[in-house]
């Protein structure tokens, strides 16, 4: 075969462009112009394999929005569970008696409560008070022996050996302070501590009804053993107290009552809202029914916007009401009786809220009666300066 006959069987054909060939050139192999034609990706290829190029995007990755991107380098990183996990001491798996008792104790610092001992405590110093009052008479006795024998030669020491050489019987002067020293060590220690235990407090009479009532249903103790906790003038509470005690207590207490009615009328089988003001360290302590565990930071809270919003009424409702008293009397300027109707309504409004403001700090705080004073003084004469401001003569 020669040259010119394989060109008579196959002419040469130019690329011809695919917008402008001919539907009789698409016979035979196809030419592709690289570069034209932008680069597809495939569904079926493998997700490691991504093209690379200025135009590929994959649709099912989104880029993160800005407001993701920037709270995302807020969230912190969960611990990991060895970190987290908590032991707590139940009462449930300590024996029977004073194990558990002490457990039940030692759940809420509200619940340590302890005899002080008050009339032992007396017992002992008595005695101790009656021991130095001897030694102090024995001596005297002795200074004035010395002092009748020679009365122009005060050497203590030089008489005090001579005792101790001479009458080893008899007891002198220096045994008799060692023995003062020793007993006015021991008085002094149990006057300071008797002095700190007075410092004690109370308990509050809705704490001691909850000891006395675990006590009486789940009987810890045999009944001779519960003589300490009938004491309960004796009784005293290692818990500081919180600022609001009593108020806080009576918080609890209506939320057990509010728990206990939902409860019960909608067949629940746990109060709704204890688990908002118990943590889960309380809540794992016992699985007793009977045994409610609040948590005091959490009451505390609710406690701060209650009395925040006692606050606002106090402080709101007063002005509101004289701010309309006082405006009626400048409308009726020209009636006298209204006028004067009006000024007493306003001063009567003044009367009952500050009394309102001292009654509220009496409950809600343990302030103390120069501070009640001077508080509800401060509050009353904000509201005379607001009454007088409405109702002065150039108004």
């Amino acid at each position: 075969m020669t040259v010119d006959t394989f060109n008579d069987e196959k002419p040469p054909q130019t690329p011809v462009s695919p917008t402008k060939t001919d539907t009789s050139t698409l016979r035979g192999d196809a030419i592709i112009e690289i570069g034209e034609i932008p680069l597809q990706v495939s569904q079926s290829s493998p997700e490691g394999c991504q093209p690379a190029g200025d135009g590929v995007q994959l649709g099912d990755e989104k880029r993160p929005g800005f407001l993701r991107r920037v709270t995302g380098s807020f969230k912190s990183v969960p611990e990991p569970e060895h970190v987290t996990e908590t032991r707590t001491k139940t009462l449930e798996n300590c024996p029977n008696g004073f194990p558990r008792l002490a457990a039940f104790q030692s759940s809420d610092s509200n619940f340590g409560l302890y005899r002080s001992y008050s009339y032992l405590h007396s017992r002992v110093l008595l005695d101790l008070q009656d021991e130095i009052t001897e030694l102090e008479k024995e001596l005297d006795q002795l200074d004035w022996d010395d002092h009748d024998e020679d009365e122009d030669r005060p050497r203590f020491r030089e008489i005090a050996t001579d005792h101790a050489e001479g009458e080893d019987e008899l007891r002198t002067r220096r045994v008799v302070l060692r023995e003062i020293k020793s007993r006015l060590m021991e008085y002094d220690e149990v006057l300071i501590n008797v002095r700190r235990l007075e410092a004690f407090q109370k308990p509050s009479d809705r704490d001691y009804r909850s000891v006395r009532r675990y006590h009486t249903n789940t009987k810890p103790l045999m009944d001779a053993e519960m003589d300490s906790i009938r004491s309960k003038e004796d009784i005293v509470s290692i818990s500081t107290g919180r600022e609001r005690a009593a108020f806080d207590g009576g918080v609890e207490t209506l939320i057990g009552q509010v728990d206990g009615t939902v409860k019960r009328i909608f067949n629940l089988k746990q109060p709704p809202l204890l688990k908002y003001f118990r943590t889960p360290e309380l809540a794992a302590k016992t699985v007793n029914t009977d045994v409610s565990l609040y948590s005091a930071s959490r009451i505390d809270k609710m406690v701060n916007i209650f009395i925040t919003f006692v606050i606002f009424i106090l402080l709101v409702i007063p002005i509101i009401t004289m701010y309309h008293l006082t405006s009626t009397i400048a409308m009726d300027s020209n009636t006298p009786a209204v006028t004067s109707r009006n000024t007493f309504n306003a001063v009567g409004v003044l009367i009952v809220f500050t009394l309102l403001f001292s009654a509220a700090m009496s409950v809600l705080t343990k302030a103390a009666r120069h501070e009640m004073f001077a508080a509800s003084a401060a509050y009353c004469a904000i509201l005379v300066v607001f009454i007088g401001n409405f109702t002065g003569p150039n108004n």
